[in-house]
């Protein structure tokens, strides 16, 4: 009798152990979904929030077109052109990525890696450096203009370094199952990494992108065609770009014309001769 009781508590206990192992493995079977990264996709609305005169943060860590673990901030010594895109993106990124590859074609008096340096960032996290690799070696290889590696650095990251980058740069996007909802713009940064111009379109004319580059070079004297450009464009923060500046330009030429005007009178006043000097005879007395 007892035998049989001590069988039957040990049948009950095998039973429940590989019970409970199933349930351990069901478990472990079970995928468990990983908590969005706070800023990552999910803002409330899609669009470019302009927060000029904001310095990146240290710490901001990536991974370059070479798998090297790059920080942000190192990587901008100069006047800096930065974009946020995804490389497999089936809308607007390529476009926009084109249109700078054809702007810096266009722009011949500004040297890449001499006067300024491109710093591409995806912000798909699932993106890694062999795919920034191969989108570098595509663009690069279509433009006349021959681009030093290191004047275009082509980045990618996790998720945390990402949503910290487009949360400080005001790059709000979301993120549509495989794919995201987002805006273009170009971002023009100091050689202290500082936001002091957004160009938000596909479109990036010469002017605008010399201008933009004139303003993010700190330091520098400007010379004389710089100072003029500075009087006959204005940025626009509505129209996101730099936008010719007609009643300005026609305040200069009038005040120029008066000042002009005024030189002419005063100078041909100092050369009239009196009415003492033409009543006087040859020798000074009276005609």
């Amino acid at each position: 009798m007892f035998r049989n009781h001590a069988w039957l508590g040990l049948g009950t206990v095998g039973v429940l152990l590989l019970l409970c192992l199933g349930v351990a493995h069901a478990e472990e079977a079970i995928p468990q979904e990983k908590p969005p990264t706070p800023g990552y996709g999910d803002s409330e609305t899609v669009g470019i929030e302009e927060k000029l005169g904001t310095v990146l943060p240290p710490g901001l860590m990536f991974h370059d077109e070479t798998g090297e673990v790059v920080e942000l901030t190192q990587l901008i010594k100069r006047p800096t052109i930065l974009t946020l895109v995804y490389l497999r993106c089936p809308g607007i990124c390529s476009p926009l990525m084109n249109e700078l590859a054809k702007t810096v074609d266009e722009v011949t008096e500004l040297t890449p890696g001499e006067d300024y340096d491109i710093i591409t960032v995806s912000f798909d996290a699932r993106e890694d450096a062999e795919i920034a690799a191969t989108g570098k070696k595509n663009l690069l290889g279509r433009m006349k203009t021959k681009v030093p590696p290191e004047a275009w650095r082509f980045l990618t990251g996790d998720e945390r370094n990402i949503a910290r980058l487009t949360t400080t740069v005001g790059f709000h996007f979301q993120k549509d199952k495989e794919d995201f909802k987002h805006a273009g713009t170009v971002m023009f940064l100091s050689k202290d990494a500082k936001i002091v111009r957004y160009l938000t379109g596909l479109s990036v004319l010469p002017m605008d992108w010399k201008l933009a580059i004139n303003d993010a070079r700190e330091g520098t004297p400007r010379t004389l065609m710089q100072r003029i450009q500075k009087i006959c464009y204005a940025y626009d923060p509505e129209a996101k770009a730099y936008t010719l500046q007609v009643n300005r330009i026609v305040l200069w030429v009038t005040l120029a014309g008066v000042l002009v005007f005024a030189g002419f009178l005063f100078v041909k006043r100092r050369r009239a001769p009196s009415d003492t000097d033409r009543d006087a005879g040859p020798d000074g007395g009276a005609a």
